[in-house]
């Protein structure tokens, strides 16, 4: 007795698997370690520059950019440094600043005064002091400490990151360090930048710095073959620089 239900189930998730080969197939980049060798390629200018530092604005951009730094110069230091937003309670999408990993925390009065929210306001300091434990425990992971202000000042500051659609995390992390820390210029680099985010974005730094801006990113596993999920050669990166690999990259 033939049981259909089982064979459907079987030709379904056989051809779910042939689907994702042919993704991996068609994808760009066979890894973010790949990404990242071309993008330090396009970073040439930057090579053996002792003022570049790098930072990592997420997991996946940590992977992209550890291979940068590395291939950049022996002496070119890369910090994870992970940047969130402080939403606004009436409106969350509405942006009352940033805090970042190193505790740093970066208000946008105009807005706060526009809204009648005070700065030394009870609840908006438990918010960032919420965002602030969080961002705290995952700087945590990371085996260096975040760079401290005297450590980017005057530098060339690269911050990388595996893929830039949406643009919230790369502009939040922009906006902070213009506003945190004395930078003499900011890149920004990533393998794959949306092409209109990329000319907004060159409004506000110094560059920008791709492999390929196309008009629609859509999903991760268009661009790279393991998707969101590690490859072995990714985790392995991962931890060298996090005492905790997770078995999906945290990019939140």
């Amino acid at each position: 007795m033939v049981n259909v239900g089982t064979d459907q189930r079987h030709t379904a998730i056989a051809t779910q698997q042939q689907q994702q080969q042919q993704r991996r197939r068609q994808a760009p980049f066979s890894s973010r370690i790949q990404a990242g060798q071309q993008l330090a390629r396009n970073l040439s200018e930057y090579a053996g520059n002792d003022d570049v530092v790098v930072l990592s604005v997420s997991r996946g951009g940590a992977v992209v950019g550890s291979v940068v730094a590395s291939m950049l110069g022996e002496n070119i230091p890369h910090w994870y440094y992970k940047v969130q937003t402080i939403p606004c309670q009436q409106m969350p999408r509405l942006s009352l600043g940033s805090v970042a990993g190193d505790g740093s925390v970066r208000l946008d009065n105009m807005v706060a005064q526009s809204l009648g929210i005070q700065t030394t306001d009870p609840q908006l300091l438990r918010q960032i002091s919420a965002i602030n434990r969080r961002l705290r425990h995952d700087q945590a992971a990371f085996h260096k400490t975040a760079p401290s202000s005297e450590q980017l000042q005057g530098r060339v500051v690269i911050v990388v990151d595996d893929l830039v659609e949406a643009g919230d995390t790369m502009r939040e992390a922009i906006m902070h360090l213009r506003h945190c820390f004395d930078a003499r210029r900011i890149i920004v680099a990533a393998p794959v930048c949306l092409a209109d985010l990329r000319k907004q974005l060159q409004r506000h730094v110094e560059g920008v710095v791709d492999i390929v801006s196309p008009l629609y990113v859509g999903a991760v596993s268009q661009w790279y073959a393991g998707g969101a999920n590690v490859l072995p050669c990714e985790r392995q990166v991962l931890a060298l620089m996090f005492s905790r690999a997770n078995n999906r990259f945290d990019n939140a």
